[in-house]
C-alpha cells in the first residue's frame, strides 16, 4: 500500500517513486512529464503542482490517473513580475476544484500585493481586489506550503527598521481561504518563537498543520516541531510533536512522515555534497539512512 510519492533531483536528472509502509520504493511512470524540467509546489488531494521554467507555467499531475494539465501564468502590465513570485496550489475541499495562486510583490522595498487565482473549473485568471489582500509589508517565506483545512498556509515575515537603521523580522502565518478566497495573518504561536529562533518551516501531518524549527544546544542542534491547533481559524494551541538532537555539525530539515507519523528528514552534512533521505525512529532514538542521496533541497513528499 502507497504511503507517499517521493520525487527528487540527482543531478540534472529527476525522479519520482511511490513509496509503501516499509518504505520500499517502486518508480513511478511520470510519462510525458520532463521531472528535471519541474519544482515541485504542493500536493493536496493527490494532485500535484509543478512549476516549469521561471514560473511562466504550471502543470498539475494526477499520478493516480496518470494525467497532466499545463497552464500558462500570464503576465500583466501592472504587476511586477519578480523573482519574489509565489505560486501557491491547494485544492477546494467542497467542490474538489484545484486552485492555483500567483502572488507578486515588488523585489525590493516595500509594495502593494497582486493577487491572480486560476481554477481549473473555470480555465482563467481573475484578480483579487485589494480588501481580499495582506498588509503590502508582509512577505511570504516560499520554502514550503501546507494545505490544510481548506486553507493554504505558509510562514510570513514582516520587516521593521529602528530609528538607528537597523532591522529585524517578526514572523508570522499567513493563510488563504480556498472557498472564501480571503488572506488571513496571525502570529505564530509565542511558545515556538521563544524557543526557535528563525527560519521557521510549514509542512503538514494527515489534517494537521506542522511548524519545525531547531536551535543550538551545546554540540548538538535540536530540531522541534509542533502541531497547531485552530478554532474559528486562529491558532488556539500547539503542542510538541517530537524533539530530535543532531550534529551540530549536520543541517536537517523535516520534510514528511511515515505512515507511523516517524519523521522523515533531509541531511545535510559537511562531508558530503548531496543531501541524504532519513527517517528519524522516535523509540530508538536513532536516525535510519534510506539509501537514497540527492540535490540539496529536492526531496518532496506528497501524501
Amino acid at each position: 500500500m502507497c504511503c507517499f510519492n517521493l520525487t527528487y533531483m540527482q543531478g540534472n536528472l529527476g525522479f519520482m517513486f511511490s513509496v509503501n509502509e516499509s518504505l520500499a520504493f517502486t518508480h513511478l511512470d511520470t510519462k510525458p512529464l520532463q521531472l528535471q524540467t519541474l519544482k515541485p509546489i504542493a500536493s493536496s488531494e493527490g494532485v500535484w503542482c509543478f512549476t516549469y521554467g521561471s514560473n511562466m507555467m504550471v502543470v498539475l499531475w494526477n499520478p493516480s490517473i496518470k494525467i497532466s494539465v499545463g497552464i500558462f501564468v500570464p503576465s500583466f502590465l501592472n504587476q511586477p513580475d519578480s523573482p519574489k513570485m509565489v505560486i501557491g496550489f491547494g485544492v477546494r475541499p467542497d467542490t474538489l476544484d484545484p486552485t492555483i495562486l500567483k502572488i507578486n510583490y515588488p523585489y525590493y522595498g516595500q509594495g502593494p500585493w497582486y493577487v491572480s487565482v486560476y481554477t481549473l473549473s473555470t480555465r482563467r485568471w481573475e484578480n483579487l481586489e485589494n480588501d481580499h489582500l495582506p498588509h503590502e509589508t508582509i512577505r511570504i517565506k516560499r520554502s514550503g506550503q501546507a494545505v490544510v483545512g481548506g486553507k493554504i498556509f505558509w510562514v510570513g515575515s514582516k520587516k521593521f527598521v529602528y530609528n538607528d537603521g537597523n532591522s529585524y523580522k517578526q514572523y508570522m502565518i499567513v493563510s488563504f481561504d480556498l472557498v472564501s478566497h480571503q488572506f488571513q495573518v496571525q502570529d505564530i504561536p509565542e511558545l515556538i518563537r521563544f524557543i526557535v529562533p528563525p527560519p521557521f518551516y510549514i509542512s503538514q501531518l494527515r489534517n494537521s498543520l506542522v511548524m519545525s524549527g531547531s536551535f543550538l544546544a551545546e554540540e548538538y542542534r535540536i530540531l522541534c516541531t509542533w502541531v497547531l491547533e485552530f478554532d474559528g481559524g486562529i491558532v488556539s494551541s500547539c503542542t510538541v510533536l517530537f524533539t530530535i538532537p543532531f550534529l551540530i555539525e549536520h543541517v536537517v530539515k523535516l520534510i514528511g512522515f511515515t505512515k507511523d507519523e516517524e519523521p522523515i528528514v533531509e541531511s545535510k552534512s559537511n562531508q558530503h555534497s548531496a543531501n541524504s533521505l532519513q527517517v528519524y525512529n522516535k523509540t530508538s532514538q536513532q536516525f535510519q539512512n534510506i539509501g537514497i542521496e540527492a540535490n540539496g533541497g529536492s526531496f518532496f513528499i506528497g501524501p
